[in-house]
């Protein structure tokens, strides 16, 4: 039963001592991976720095007790850090309470769309997101998150707008770069970069924050014009409801649902990815919904910002060698016990700004998908032009907007890939054993009186016009005189609508007026029982239905079909999904 409501639960059984120490020792790491990044990425969404901490708090804790993945790491990350900041920025101004208010709502509304989309099993939704659109929106937002650090980087505060508009605001400003501040930004940069490859556990970010305030500490780098944290609250939040009313839901409502797709998204591909046919549990999409959804709806209660799945993290989550989600408690317990004892050294040590920008700029570098974008270029032109169209809408428009695009490009192109499907004329090789496309197998032999064609989808009302021409064109190109059969192959047609049924119909008639007669072969049980159903059920006969289109042309040939039983079977039920 509880683990029934708790799937998390379930990685508890056979828990054994050598477990124990692989979770406590990898969730000191991540923990030193979280604590700068959950502040930076904090910094990013417009909040301060402790609310990044909060949400490496509480929703990780949650997710270890419902998620169904044992190998990523839940908490803030980049994305949607900067939804965050585009969202709400034009309702408030960033760091001002009332920004924090919306925030904190923003956190509530996006926890209970998760939660409710999962309740009503709409995990599916991870789907509608192409692999184009992702990489091209993921590497616009890493530039774009990149350009947003510059500010602190150079020690400047300029207008916004997008990247293009904001170098040119920075460039403008080059006699107010503040050179020690760049200086300290760059050398961060390197050292977190350059002994990386020789020591990739080592968790330079945690010793850059360490060494960097005891530096300001000792020299007061902020007497020298570098932007500090100087102090953040001591203790952990109390569990309060955020405010809420009808005017600020109805403002947020297009970034929460913007941030709780892309959220659930992003963990549902990270988890994937990482699943193997072996693991005890395997990622259930609902439950991940309900997981996630409940993570943020807690993490509200907190003073959290949204959270989600990190790829770069989760990869490290593995590397470190954690077993189980315990791993993130671990992880969130040595965080909440960092705040109560390192929250007062912010006063004597206080934390430069430009330490977190780097540590943020080095983090998403890895988001931007050079290679992949190469690759895709190379294979698919049609879906590499997607990705270029998300990728500059969103650097151009804006995150949301450049999401938008995306989206509504792949549905596009969903939509014509079924409208005007793949299909072909097939024509005889090994002596008639095979039946193959005559434009790829230039051996393929065609005979005078067979017509015989493989349409590569569904027949449905959006793409019968297509299949009526389509067929049309080949029988205008023969000899009307030698013609006599039109054999279709339904191997790869796995539904008819009642649309294509009747435009069936249509065609069989149509070509019985001409003398040709039409046959049907390799029509898998759901066509079958959808034919049986229909107007078309007294033209299921054993003399136009056939299991391959060699009983087909057999039947052609000696008025003989070898296998008339096994091509008429049918079996209409609601839960047949096999041929």
């Amino acid at each position: 039963m509880f683990a029934k409501l708790f799937p998390g639960l379930l990685w508890l059984q056979d828990y054994h001592r050598g477990t124990f120490k692989s979770d406590l020792l990898s969730g000191l790491i991540i923990a030193f991976m979280l604590i700068p990044q959950g502040m930076g990425y904090a910094l990013v969404a417009g909040l301060p720095p402790e609310y990044g901490l909060y949400a490496c708090i509480f929703p990780p804790i949650v997710y270890a007790l419902l998620g169904t993945s044992n190998k990523i790491s839940m908490g803030p990350v980049a994305l949607d850090s900067i939804l965050i900041i585009t969202g709400l920025s034009v309702l408030a101004e960033p760091g001002s309470d009332r920004y924090l208010e919306l925030a904190i709502l923003l956190t509530l509304m996006v926890g209970v769309l998760q939660l409710g989309l999962g309740i009503l099993k709409f995990g599916f939704i991870a789907n509608f997101l192409s692999y184009p659109v992702i990489v091209g929106y993921t590497s616009a937002a890493a530039l774009i998150i990149m350009g947003s650090q510059f500010e602190t980087m150079l020690g400047v505060e300029v207008a916004g707008g997008n990247i293009f508009a904001l170098l040119n605001q920075l460039f403008l400003q080059v006699p107010n770069w503040s050179w020690i501040t760049l200086g300290i930004g760059v050398l961060s940069m390197l050292i977190m970069t350059v002994p990386k490859k020789r020591f990739p556990v080592v968790p330079f970010p945690l010793f850059l924050l360490v060494f960097g305030m005891l530096a300001s500490g000792i020299w007061e780098l902020q007497a020298m014009g570098v932007d500090v944290v100087s102090s953040i609250p001591q203790g952990l939040p109390s569990f309060n409801l955020p405010n809420i009313s009808i005017s600020d839901l109805e403002a947020l409502v297009p970034v929460a649902i913007t941030v709780a797709l892309m959220g659930y998204v992003g963990t549902m591909s990270i988890c994937k990815s990482l699943e193997n046919p072996t693991d005890k549990v395997t990622t259930q999409p609902n439950s991940e919904l309900i997981a996630v959804g409940v993570a943020n709806l807690v993490g509200s209660l907190c003073r959290a910002f949204p959270v989600s799945a990190s790829f770069s993290r989760s990869a490290a989550f593995r590397e470190a060698g954690a077993k189980t989600q315990v791993s993130a408690v671990f992880s969130s317990l040595f965080i909440g016990v960092a705040i109560l004892a390192v929250a007062p050294l912010f006063i004597s040590y206080p934390l430069p700004k430009v330490l977190l920008s780097a540590i943020i700029i080095v983090s998403v570098s890895g988001l931007f998908k050079y290679a992949e974008m190469k690759v895709l270029y190379a294979h698919n032109k049609r879906e590499f032009y997607i990705l270029l169209t998300t990728f500059l809408a969103t650097l151009i428009l804006g995150v949301q907007e450049g999401l938008m695009i995306g989206v509504t490009l792949s549905i596009l192109m969903m939509i014509y890939n079924t409208t005007s499907p793949h299909m072909t004329e097939l024509g005889s090789i090994q002596d008639g054993k095979l039946y193959r496309n005559i434009s790829r197998f230039t051996e393929a032999h065609v005979r005078d009186d067979v017509l015989i064609f493989r349409f590569d989808a569904p027949i449905y009302f959006a793409n019968k016009d297509y299949f009526v021409s389509a067929l049309y064109r080949w029988i205008k190109q023969r000899d009307m005189q030698a013609l006599q059969f039109v054999v279709l192959d339904a191997e790869s047609i796995n539904t008819v609508d009642s649309t294509g049924v009747i435009m069936l119909q249509q065609v069989i008639e149509n070509l019985q007026k001409q003398g040709i007669q039409f046959y049907i072969t390799n029509a898998i049980g759901p066509v079958r029982d959808t034919i049986k159903t229909s107007i078309l059920s007294d033209y299921m006969t054993e003399k136009t239905m056939f299991s391959t289109i060699n009983d087909a042309i057999t039947y052609i040939d000696r008025g003989v079909n070898l296998h008339a039983s096994q091509a008429l079977q049918t079996n209409p039920k609601p839960t047949d999904n096999v041929g």
